[in-house]
């Protein structure tokens, strides 16, 4: 074993991970603030925000971002602070799965345009 490296048990998780898988949500939280704005305007630029896919798109965006801000990233910084008995990261995983499907949905949406008349 490697000087200075505790011994774990097995499937005990690594604080110092944990932590920079927090750092790492938070900023990508903040820069995908960028997203929608860019959307957004490319949007308008294109004359196509009455078109129902990007209607679509922009609320699944919307509440992706909630799910992050509101529900993920507290709950990471509350686990990191009180860990439990494993219950409240079995319920975060399945809100970063929810997050990861709704992105994933986006995703086809701006992939495959349904509804669109521009080729």
């Amino acid at each position: 074993m490697p000087a200075g490296r505790a011994a774990r048990r097995p499937g005990e998780r690594n604080v110092g991970v944990a932590r920079l898988l927090h750092r790492i949500t938070r900023g990508y939280g903040i820069a995908a603030l960028v997203v929608p704005v860019v959307g957004i305007a490319l949007a308008l630029v294109q004359g196509r925000m009455g078109e129902v896919w990007i209607t679509v798109a922009m609320v699944l965006t919307a509440v992706a971002g909630g799910i992050l801000a509101l529900q993920i990233a507290p709950r990471q910084r509350d686990a990191l602070a009180t860990p439990g008995d494993g219950r409240q990261l079995r319920r975060l995983g399945m809100l970063a799965g929810v997050f990861n499907l709704l992105w994933a949905v986006v995703v086809v949406l701006m992939i495959v345009r349904p509804g669109s008349d521009y080729s």
